[in-house]
């Protein structure tokens, strides 16, 4: 009996990112962090506009699959986890550019008076 265990806990450990994967996804994080701050122009008060939001954005999504998926370990999960938590973040990160655009654009219609 006490094997079965032995192979059932090391089938859990095989499925834990590796100390490489783990190094491997901060250096990502930390490029893409880079990317962001040159995305998000930190040493500019002027507004980004509606590309560099949307490049913003699509590195927010990147970090924020990386963490999912390594940190979180969602690439151990079932396939569909892992397009679900991507959607659904997709979404979230769309929703927020076209509330942007909105605004950006002025797109809401004006109120009479």
């Amino acid at each position: 009996m006490p094997e079965k265990n032995v192979s059932a806990g090391q089938e859990e450990l095989a499925r834990l990112p590796t100390v490489r994967q783990i190094l491997v996804a901060w250096a990502v994080l930390v490029a893409l962090t880079i990317g962001s701050m040159i995305a998000g122009k930190v040493t500019s008060a002027a507004s980004l506009g509606i590309v560099w939001t949307a490049a913003l954005l699509a590195i927010t999504w990147a970090k924020a699959r990386g963490i999912l998926l390594v940190y979180l370990n969602l690439r151990a999960a079932p396939a569909h986890w892992r397009t679900g938590f991507s959607t659904a973040l997709a979404f979230m990160l769309i929703l927020l550019l076209a509330i942007y655009a909105f605004g950006f654009f002025d797109l809401m219609p004006k109120r009479p008076g």
